[in-house]
């Protein structure tokens, strides 16, 4: 008995130790990457759960560039899903949002930032242009689309991200009168 809870406690270490845990990208979170100097486009964005977006597809259009189409309520749609833990990258960063890319194209992009009543420690969530009740309007490929599952939607970056970001931090040492002093007499601003 004592073999298999030894056995049990050492997978589980296994186990908790090759999965990398992730934090919240938040303002909090962002001020520490750009004090290190790490340009945010060169982390790796992870959604935090299931998004789907869709958009009615109009009359005459021929060109569906990527989800697939479903018929609804006598409509066309156009859905384009993102599963959780789908890995992004940051193709612009502005003041409070960056625009997250999860596949490649011309303006597929994703919104993120900090919302209204969001302080420095909330993770920046899915922006819309609009929302109308539950639902937000954004612009993807181009588009209009709805946001209808995921309107809560955060990003995370690994933790082993912050941890490998290099801050050069050194401590002064202090001088004492009449060890090595370098003094400049020819400044002019103290005559």
């Amino acid at each position: 008995m004592k073999n298999y809870i030894l056995y049990a406690l050492a997978l589980i270490v296994v186990f908790t130790s090759c999965s990398s845990s992730k934090v919240y990208f938040s303002p909090n979170i962002r001020k520490k990457v750009e004090n290190t100097g790490t340009p945010l486009s060169q982390l790796q964005y992870y959604i935090d759960r299931d998004v789907e977006i869709s958009r009615e597809i109009l009359k005459g259009e021929t060109k569906v560039t990527s989800g697939v189409v479903r018929f609804e309520n006598g409509k066309d749609l156009n859905i384009i899903t993102l599963k959780k833990n789908t890995p992004g990258v940051c193709t612009q960063a502005l003041a409070d949002k960056v625009y997250i890319s999860f596949e490649v194209g011309e303006g597929k992009y994703l919104t993120f930032g900090r919302t209204k009543n969001g302080n420095d420690y909330d993770p920046y969530r899915i922006l819309a242009n609009s929302w109308i009740g539950d639902f937000g309007s954004i612009n993807y490929e181009g588009k209009k689309y709805f946001i209808h599952s995921g309107t809560e939607a955060s990003i995370l970056i690994k933790t082993s991200e912050l941890n490998k970001m290099e801050v050069n931090k050194r401590q002064m040492k202090g001088r004492v009168v009449g060890a090595y002093q370098n003094v400049s007499t020819t400044d002019s601003t103290h005559h």
